[in-house]
């Protein structure tokens, strides 16, 4: 019997700090990254379901059988328990924010709390394995906040801190990124490198200077291999960056593979401020966030 539910797990967003990408390898793209946990997270409900296990999401029009979180509960290869996923999305789509990868994980984590109650302990192994076939970001939403990620995803160094108490503006235009087009268009636009050890250092670096709250070093190590291609094919992106520089961000980044760009601001009131001065048009999206504690 299962006597847990209800509950409810959040999904937090993430922001790469760094991003790294290195060639293909067996189908996948060698990344380095630096990623920081954002409050910004959508809900994930676990409740009783009379069908079976089903997973249930709103304002995305996605096929059940098409949900990552679904796709990444079915890859667990045991029986589901009879519940029903219920995913209150607060995170926009084709971002780079990482909502339906954080959505996965936290479905994971849900359905070994609920197998753990009837008896049926999930080894960490079996959880990162079904992240990883999941999605390649997925296993590192189990990790700390803060983290460093390397080779295809699966590489996942937890670099847990107390976040600095910086605010962040996140500014999606009217266009969407898909990864795997992103992907494509840094192909097509370089000859693809190894990442050797300056990549991982320079990742350490940031998260380092994150930790211990230093801004001006954080900022000045902000990067993403993902910019200019993605600002050439969307050029609404670049005037993304524009209009939060405008608006008083210190500085700026492309979440992941885009669309969303980042503002970031030394103070949590300076960038609520800044939403204000931002006049979002139709089909944007804007939310002034913090990053998420342990």
């Amino acid at each position: 019997m299962i006597k847990a539910l209800p509950f409810t797990l959040p999904a937090h967003a993430k922001l790469n700090l760094r991003l790294e990408v290195g060639p293909l390898a067996g189908g996948l793209h060698t990344v380095v990254s630096a990623l920081a946990a954002l409050d910004l997270a959508d809900s994930v409900r676990f409740e009783r379901s009379p069908d079976g296990f089903a997973v249930a999401c709103d304002l995305v029009d996605v096929a059940e059988k098409d949900n990552i979180a679904w796709r990444a509960a079915h890859a667990l290869g045991v029986p589901l328990p009879a519940v029903r996923v219920v995913i209150s999305k607060r995170i926009p789509a084709q971002a780079g924010l990482g909502g339906g990868s954080a959505d996965a994980a936290a479905t994971l984590q849900g359905l070994a709390a609920i197998l753990a109650s009837d008896g049926i302990v999930l080894e960490p192994q079996q959880l990162a394995a079904a992240a990883l076939l999941a999605g390649s970001d997925v296993p590192s939403f189990f990790a700390a906040r803060t983290r460093v990620i390397a080779g295809v995803g699966d590489m996942v160094v937890a670099r847990p801190c107390k976040a600095p108490a910086w605010g962040i503006v996140l500014l999606r235009p009217a266009v969407a990124s898909s990864t795997a087009r992103a992907y494509a268009l840094l192909d097509q636009a370089r000859v693809p490198h190894e990442l050797d050890n300056r990549a991982r250092e320079d990742a350490d670096a940031i998260c380092d200077a994150f930790c211990r709250g230093d801004f001006k070093h954080t900022v000045r190590l902000l990067h993403n291999d993902f910019t200019p291609v993605i600002e050439e094919a969307l050029p609404a992106v670049g005037r993304a960056h524009e209009r939060l520089r405008q608006a008083g961000a210190q500085a700026t980044i492309l979440c992941g593979s885009g669309s969303c760009v980042g503002g970031l601001f030394d103070d949590v009131i300076a960038a609520q401020t800044a939403v204000g001065r931002i006049n979002v048009e139709k089909g944007e999206w804007i939310c002034a966030t913090t990053f998420a504690h342990e």
